[in-house]
């Protein structure tokens, strides 16, 4: 049984840590990120600089006497490095502090030649941690999400087994499954095609705020009965809020957050026995339409990618499904 698949990550920088961040390095913070916005980095992007940046300069307050940034050295970044590494964090996770510090790099580089003329990008001198696997991938059943789907509508769990089956049926990611709509699905605007509910253009990923603006598309025959258990339990509970998924804060429904999908994640994986997130279910969508003789390209275009290589990532079957009917125009020409 795998229930987990946290890899270790360092506690967010409290206000307080940052307080004795050198003065510099905190004014630094604040233009880079208002440099970001004015790109058109997306909010989560720049949030995430944020972050990175908060834990490097809070390193080098520790560990660098408070030193301006702007000062580091190759070795400064070697033991940064040797650091993130003691503290058992990902290739992964290392790598993104560096590329916040990088990008940070190249800020300063080509906009602050005023002031740090000699300044240059050292980040990317140093070599990075190899990638490797942290996590093991999960590949989900049929049987396995079919049986998740009843357990939850037999513990009441009704709105969890609709977001499993509308995951299911599209293949969303987190942060577009969090978007849906009850009229998406419910009213006069409804937009069907094909036998799939097709939602208005919503922001994916993508670069800049609106990322990728791209329509959804969600399979009928798989959500509908979940769909319509879900829109009766709203009315029960007197649910009105536009969102499809939501949950209760300080009396008020409101849209679910990030936290809300890890939170159910972690009770689909016990109920599985598998370790559950949000791209498992795009991994099975993908690969249950290959299964049933979808082709590679149309899946492309339910999914949105730019091409037949990404989306070949998503599906896991073996060589031999792939095989399966594929002489079966013989048969017929017999």
């Amino acid at each position: 049984m795998r229930t987990t698949r946290k890899t270790k990550r360092l506690a967010p920088i409290t206000d307080e840590e940052f307080e004795l961040v050198n003065e510099n390095n905190k004014e630094l913070i604040d233009d880079f990120l208002i440099y970001c916005e004015s790109i058109d980095r997306s909010p989560k992007t720049t949030e995430q600089y944020r972050s990175d940046l908060r834990i490097w300069m809070v390193w080098i307050k520790d560990n660098l006497k408070n030193k301006d940034f702007i000062d580091i050295q190759k070795r400064d970044v070697v033991k940064f490095q040797n650091w993130c590494i003691k503290e058992e964090m990902s290739p992964a996770r290392i790598r993104g502090l560096r590329s916040a510090a990088s990008s940070l790099s190249n800020y300063i580089e080509n906009m602050m030649d005023d002031i740090a003329p000699d300044f240059r990008n050292i980040i990317n001198k140093i070599p990075a941690p190899t990638l490797t696997p942290v996590r093991e991938k999960t590949v989900l059943t049929d049987e396995q999400v079919e049986k998740l789907l009843d357990d939850l509508v037999k513990m009441g769990k009704i709105q969890q087994a609709c977001f499993v089956a509308v995951l299911a049926a599209s293949g969303m990611r987190k942060s577009e499954i969090i978007q849906c709509d009850v009229d998406w699905f419910v009213g006069d605007d409804v937009v069907i095609y094909e036998g799939m509910y097709v939602s208005p253009e919503i922001r994916t990923k993508g670069s800049g705020k609106l990322g990728k603006p791209l329509k959804k598309f969600v399979i009928q025959g798989i959500v509908d009965e979940y769909l319509e258990l879900w829109i009766k339990e709203r009315e029960k509970l007197g649910i009105t809020n536009e969102a499809l998924f939501v949950i209760k804060r300080k009396g008020k429904w409101g849209r679910i957050k990030d936290s809300t999908v890890d939170s159910w994640m972690d009770l689909f994986s016990k109920l599985t026995g598998e370790i559950c997130y949000a791209h498992a279910f795009r991994h099975y969508s993908a690969s249950f339409l290959r299964r049933n003789s979808v082709s590679v390209d149309v899946i492309r275009d339910f999914f949105g990618h730019n091409d037949s290589a990404t989306t070949e990532i998503y599906i896991d079957i073996e060589a031999s499904e792939n095989l399966k009917g594929m002489l079966d125009f013989l048969d017929e020409d017999q």
